[in-house]
């Protein structure tokens, strides 16, 4: 006697024995990885570049350190709080000499400044591919540290500039790389904008010198890399 197999039985048969090995050649793993802790702890360093106004006697940048306090708000949302210094130098100008020969030295420079930003991370409380891209806003002030310098005593007092304190106004972005759940890696790029007073010498009838303001709004941008520890 001769047994017949159906064709739809074998069918069957053959996907029932391949059916796990499909299963597990279609588990892709996700590029995407949640971040379980909420705050970010960590320090910072770069270097920062400072329009020095129109007369140029505005603190140029430098090099910048500082700390960095984070904190998730809720999905993409996060709040921080910065703080740092910002060591270089600025030129001393005479107004009472001739324009183009009005640089008479150099001053050393000790900013100070605090600011509070808004954080948005594009992927959330998870990262791509250990990356986590954000955009920043905020606000605070930047302050002389260092005073006056003696180079300074070589001008008139009414000549003298000095930084004072200014509002501080932060935009940028970049992005953290999670080394592990604990330890990551962050880089930003920030603008900012700070006003610099100019002093009561530059605008003195005799100097002549026309269209003098009172203050003016200067532009910096800093680059810093931080480094992260989160819980």
């Amino acid at each position: 006697m001769r047994f017949r197999i159906a064709p739809g039985c074998l069918t069957a048969a053959v996907s029932l024995l391949l059916a796990p090995h499909a299963g597990s050649g279609q588990t892709i793993p996700s590029p995407f990885r949640y971040v379980e802790t909420r705050q970010e702890l960590g320090i910072l360093a770069g270097v920062t570049n400072a329009g020095t106004g129109r007369f140029g006697f505005g603190p140029g940048g430098g090099t910048r350190l500082g700390a960095r306090w984070g904190v998730r708000l809720s999905g993409p949302l996060g709040f921080e709080g910065v703080a740092g210094v910002i060591s270089g130098k600025r030129d001393v100008i005479n107004p009472a000499r001739l324009e183009g020969d009005r640089k008479v030295g150099e001053a050393n420079v000790l900013l100070g400044s605090v600011d509070a930003r808004l954080r948005f991370t594009f992927t959330g409380d998870r990262s791509w591919h250990s990356l986590a891209p954000f955009i920043v806003a905020g606000g605070g002030l930047v302050f002389d540290l260092s005073g006056a310098q003696a180079v300074d005593e070589q001008l008139e007092a009414r000549d003298r500039f000095d930084f004072g304190t200014s509002f501080l106004g932060t935009f940028g972005g970049g992005s953290h790389l999670y080394l592990t759940d604990r330890l990551a890696l962050r880089g930003d790029a920030v603008f900012s904008l700070w006003k610099i007073k100019t002093p009561p010498g530059f605008s003195a009838p005799e100097r002549q010198i026309s269209g003098v303001a009172e203050s003016e709004w200067v532009s910096a941008l800093h680059f810093t890399v931080s480094a992260v520890i989160r819980f």
